[in-house]
């Protein structure tokens, strides 16, 4: 049997009561992110992949590190393709006793730890072209500074201004740096001002970057929809931009993977709200991607679904944007936001 077989001989219900059982998670834990991981697994076509580290996965017994007791393992089962992973014949141990759905709680747990689409990769292994050398991607200080350059030059050529440290809100700035100090590892190693003038400016820069490519990576994302007319956007790059004067903020990507009776609007709702799968925040704005232009897509349960998304926030923005390869299904991007100013001021 292959972990495709095995995924399609079982309900994801049986499976997330195996996964709260097996990796002690509370009733009220979110689970969500199995559910898109099951249902995205049930819908690849499985592909041989000649690098994966094997083609077959073991189910063993083995004790935790910590030595509480034996537990369900699946090996090798992370670190490859998923479209391989499903391709994997499951080699049960003579002294397993499991059912379908233990072993495929097992294995989903593996595959959701570590694994990729071919689509992740670059993100994945900071694989951009964004002008560092190989090795250097690993150095957060070099690829969050390279990163935030490259989008906010996307971004200006759209209109859109980036402002600089001192131009943040007093109220941002002063997160910033309260965050900075709060961290101040480098003051039990570094002795003199000269040097901890140095290193306070190398974490504020870091910190700056890193929030700057969090912030700046969803208004790349939204720039080619904003110009696209056939969706008719009201907000532009520069409103975009205000989210950078924001206090806090949180990205995030969902996707439906709907089967053939169910609207990816329907699916994406019911995981919203059965899950909770947004953070609470002040204000939301989000793109919304469906496979046809809006006009001829919009429906009662697309309609439903940003009315979910929305819930109990001061101000909610949406930008319609158009994938034909995603077909029937939807994907949102949203960035959920603390500010005291909409984005349209």
């Amino acid at each position: 049997m292959t972990f495709k077989e095995l995924l399609d001989s079982v309900s994801y219900d049986e499976v997330e009561r195996q996964i709260r059982k097996m990796y002690n998670y509370p009733e009220t834990g979110n689970l969500g992110w199995y559910r898109m991981h099951f249902d995205m697994l049930r819908l690849l076509t499985p592909k041989h992949d000649d690098d994966a580290n094997d083609d077959v996965c073991h189910i063993t017994m083995k004790d935790w590190d910590d030595g509480s007791g034996p537990h369900l393992d699946a090996y090798p089962m992370e670190g490859d393709l998923w479209e391989h992973s499903l391709t994997k014949e499951i080699i049960i141990a003579p002294d397993v006793k499991a059912t379908n759905e233990e072993i495929a709680a097992c294995c989903l747990w593996h595959t959701s730890f570590y694994g990729f689409t071919e689509e992740d990769w670059d993100e994945r292994f900071r694989c951009y072209d964004i002008g560092i050398d190989f090795m250097d991607r690993w150095d957060d200080d070099v690829y969050f500074e390279k990163s935030a350059n490259r989008n906010f030059a996307i971004i200006r050529e759209n209109g859109g201004e980036i402002p600089i440290v001192k131009d943040l809100s007093p109220k941002r700035k002063k997160h910033l740096l309260y965050k900075l100090k709060e961290s101040r590892w480098y003051g039990s190693y570094l002795s003199g001002k000269v040097k901890l003038r140095c290193a306070f400016k190398k974490n504020l820069a870091e910190r700056y970057y890193r929030r700057m490519t969090d912030i700046s990576n969803f208004i790349v994302k939204a720039i080619p929809a904003i110009n696209d007319k056939a969706n008719d956007n009201y907000l532009k790059t520069e409103d975009l931009c205000n989210l950078f004067q924001s206090e806090l903020f949180y990205s995030e990507e969902l996707t439906s993977f709907a089967d053939e009776g169910t609207s990816g609007a329907k699916y994406l709702l019911n995981l919203i709200l059965i899950y909770e799968m947004l953070p609470h925040f002040d204000r939301v704005v989000y793109i919304l991607t469906t496979g046809k232009p809006i006009e001829e897509a919009m429906s009662e349960d697309i309609l439903a679904l940003e009315h979910g998304i929305c819930g109990s926030c001061k101000s909610a923005d949406v930008i319609y944007a158009t994938d034909p390869s995603l077909g029937r299904q939807i994907r949102i991007n949203y960035a959920t936001f603390d500010s005291r100013y909409p984005l349209l001021r």
